[in-house]
């Protein structure tokens, strides 16, 4: 059985932001749930998936939710859909608050060797990299 409470779970960073790793998907073959907190009036980098969908669990704060070309403003407690292959992003609208919100990302056609390889500390590492790349700070920059 695999039952966590959110303070179980394994804290990282990316993009500026933090993370907890609360279900990872080493454990399930199919999905993933992580819990992002965006710094006041951060963002994460806009991204986009071959091969999962993500649902959006906004449970605390104010955000400005892109995806494909649509945008918009969700109070908590609010959900969004993201399919695959579409680039999506997200802005903290408050200047003084961290927004707070689960990710769950699920592959519905279980998840690609290349992308649970090495584990999930592993994939991370490379998207990291990439965000990097990209001018993302790993750790924010106040």
């Amino acid at each position: 059985m695999y039952a966590k409470q959110f303070s179980e779970g394994e804290p990282f960073r990316c993009a500026g932001n933090e993370f907890v790793m609360l279900l990872p998907r080493d454990e399930t073959g199919a999905c993933e749930a992580v819990l992002q907190m965006v710094r006041p009036g951060g963002t994460t980098p806009p991204n986009s998936h071959e091969t999962f969908m993500q649902i959006y669990l906004i449970w605390s704060g104010e955000a400005k939710v892109f995806i494909g070309g649509e945008e918009k403003r969700l109070a908590a407690p609010a959900v969004a859909f993201v399919p695959p292959r579409t680039e999506h992003w997200v802005e903290n609208q408050l200047p003084d608050r961290e927004l707070h919100y689960l990710y769950i990302s699920v592959w519905p056609n279980g998840i690609p060797e290349e992308e649970s390889d090495g584990g999930w500390k592993r994939v991370y590492e490379g998207i990291i990299d990439s965000y990097v790349s990209r001018g993302y700070p790993v750790d924010p920059q106040h």
